[in-house]
C-alpha cells in the first residue's frame, strides 16, 4: 500500500498477530505473506483502534488476540476466514496466486 501522506514522519509499532494452525489458518499464512512481499499489508494512516494519527494501520486486517472474539480483535470468529480471504482477493492475491 502506498503512503497516503509522503513526507510526514510517522512512528514504528510492533504486532503480533494469531492464526488457528488448522487447514484454513495455514492457507492465510501463505497468502498473507505474498501480501506482506508485495507491501500490502499496512500502510500508514490513523488508528482506528487508539485513534493516534500517523501509524502503521492494517489494510489487511489481522487477529491480534487469541480470545475475546471480534470485538476484542480475536477469535473466535467466524467469519474472519471469510472477511480476509475476500480482503486479499480484492489486492489480487488468491490461492490461485500462490506458487
Amino acid at each position: 500500500a502506498n503512503h497516503p501522506r509522503p513526507g510526514v514522519p510517522y512512528s514504528g509499532t510492533t504486532r503480533t498477530a494469531y492464526l488457528p494452525n488448522d487447514d484454513g489458518g495455514r492457507l492465510i499464512l501463505r497468502l498473507l505473506r505474498k501480501a506482506f512481499d508485495h507491501r500490502h499489508i499496512f500502510t500508514i494512516g490513523d488508528s482506528l483502534a487508539t485513534g493516534v494519527r500517523n501509524v502503521p494501520v492494517w489494510v489487511i486486517h489481522h487477529k491480534t488476540s487469541q480470545t475475546g472474539g471480534p470485538a476484542n480483535y480475536g477469535f473466535p470468529d467466524p467469519g474472519y476466514y471469510e472477511r480476509v480471504l475476500e480482503e486479499l482477493s480484492q489486492i489480487g492475491i488468491t490461492k490461485e496466486t500462490l506458487n
